[in-house]
């Protein structure tokens, strides 16, 4: 641990980490990042034909898969990529657009102070492609989930995001592109789609854009947790 971020063996572990904050049924956040690096998908995607043969062959080119409970496309993990988590219980009225307005609030205000505007967008062509993407000039730097579970306290939010902080996206859209094409699907993410922190900001440091990331999202939790929801702040 380096301040708030987690720094992960695997992606299992930084999965680990994002169950146990849910059951622990507790507003909370967690970041983390994974030395190796792999591939994580829906745990519906599981069930498909021939799937066992794509996961062994995926693992054979160096990105093993993982599951996830939340839905979405497949995206990588590794050394370059941040996590972002935030587990809260949903207060009266607030939907699933709430949930990503809550969960971009703290990347967007993060990307503010390296002078980076993100803007929450679809970017057809990337991977995980979404309307709640954050965006830099229509290529993608940040992708999110959600996942919703009830509770008798009512809905317990996961909302998770992936930030693109270093390294070349075309390695982990070719490996993607491989994937999909042992699924039969064909999805082929397209690399120029995408960006980094890297790329934007030369003098980002891992550590302390965590540390201002993990200051934000806790702030945005403590004003659900005290304002309701919209938040005062």
């Amino acid at each position: 641990m380096t301040g708030p971020l987690l720094r992960c063996a695997d992606v299992a572990e930084g999965l680990a980490a994002e169950a146990a904050l849910l059951a622990a049924g507790q507003a909370g956040v967690c970041l983390w990042t994974a030395a190796q690096r792999g591939l994580v998908l829906p745990a519906s995607t599981a069930r498909q034909t021939g799937f066992a043969a794509a996961a062994a062959a995926s693992a054979a080119r160096g990105w093993p898969l993982h599951t996830r409970p939340s839905g979405g496309g497949t995206v990588p993990q590794g050394p370059g990529v941040l996590n972002l988590a935030l587990v809260f219980s949903a207060p009266a009225g607030f939907g699933i657009a709430d949930g990503y307005r809550l969960l971009c609030a703290p990347l967007v205000a993060s990307l503010a102070t390296l002078g980076l505007a993100a803007t929450p967008a679809p970017v057809p062509g990337a991977f995980c492609d979404g309307l709640w993407n954050l965006a830099l000039r229509g290529r993608k730097i940040v992708g999110t989930a959600q996942r919703w579970r009830a509770t008798a306290q009512g809905p317990l939010v996961l909302a998770h995001a992936l930030v693109l902080l270093s390294g070349d996206p075309a390695p982990a859209c070719r490996a993607i592109a491989a994937l999909h094409r042992n699924l039969g699907d064909g999805f082929a993410p397209d690399p120029a789609l995408h960006t980094t922190l890297a790329a934007e900001s030369r003098s980002v440091d891992a550590a302390a854009f965590a540390r201002q990331l993990h200051l934000h999202a806790s702030r945005e939790l403590a004003a659900l947790t005290r304002d309701g929801w919209p938040c005062a702040a």
